[in-house]
């Protein structure tokens, strides 16, 4: 496995992102390429690198920072919305020259997801991890979620958040997350690094949601993919997805044993076995 850092500029972003070339198994067809988009705070390469080693249906995999977070930043956007980061990804597809792609989403990637696929961007195959919009078949809730993303945010942004307000995230995305306060702690230094990035991507996501909510609770996959919802993650995200597979028309649910909203960091292998199983069946 090679791996190539990508430094460059397109027309609203100075962009980092990684490159990783898995060694070819098949000398038919075209190039099997993923795109990785990483969660609101936290970079790509820390996000993705433990479930990428399980990869095998892929023969390259991108992992873009979202600008803000990691190396990567806007030249000039000072509120942005969902669409932005979307546009962000394109224009970086665009430069390197990939046009069809499959893309996992990660929770803020999941809904940059669905705003690239609205873009006009090739799509063959989509992995929804526990992402941003689908996360309650319920308006109420959905709109509570946006409450409180919007808060956290401005406390952020406004320079009177301590860790009880990052920590107030961490409740908000796995109220039944083991006890562990040095697991905590990790996770909160990491959002630290990030911190304004962090909280821009949840003023986007809560955005997004208050103007989308109707949409987003009728909404069926229009590829083939696949969700994962940690087990441990409350029952209205399970039932929006199982409600999501039952809808679409090449669409599964898997629920992964044991997990929580931090689910790509703890159950790399396991997502990544389900990820092979269902691409190994698509053809080229």
């Amino acid at each position: 496995m090679d791996k190539h850092p990508l430094n460059l500029t397109t027309a609203s972003a100075i962009q980092h992102a990684l490159v990783i070339q898995k060694p070819r198994l098949r000398t038919d067809g075209e190039l099997r390429r993923l795109v990785l988009l990483h969660g609101a705070g936290v970079a790509g390469e820390v996000t993705w690198m433990y479930l990428v080693n399980y990869l095998e249906e892929w023969d390259e995999i991108l992992i873009p920072d979202f600008a803000g977070m990691g190396k990567s930043r806007f030249l000039d956007n000072g509120e942005p919305v969902v669409n932005d980061y979307a546009r962000q990804i394109q224009e970086l597809l665009i430069r390197i020259n990939w046009s069809r792609v499959d893309i996992a989403g990660y929770s803020f990637g999941g809904m940059v997801t669905h705003a690239l696929a609205e873009t006009g961007q090739p799509v063959n195959n989509v992995y929804l991890l526990e992402p941003a919009m689908l996360f309650s078949g319920d308006k109420t809730e959905l709109n509570a979620k946006a409450g409180t993303y919007a808060d956290i945010s401005a406390a952020i942004l406004s320079g009177n958040a301590d860790d009880n307000t990052f920590l107030k995230f961490l409740d908000s995305v796995s109220p039944a997350r083991p006890a562990n306060s040095a697991v905590d702690q990790m996770t909160i230094n990491r959002l630290k690094e990030n911190r304004d990035g962090f909280a821009l991507s949840l003023n986007a996501v809560s955005v997004e949601i208050m103007q989308r909510a109707d949409y987003f609770l009728s909404w069926q996959a229009p590829w083939s993919g696949v969700s994962f919802v940690g087990g441990l993650t409350p029952a209205y995200m399970h039932e929006r997805h199982q409600q999501l597979a039952e809808t679409s028309s090449d669409w599964r649910y898997e629920s992964v044993a044991g997990a929580d909203h931090s689910l790509v960091f703890t159950k790399p292998r396991t997502i990544a076995r389900a990820m092979n199983a269902h691409r190994a069946t698509r053809g080229s």
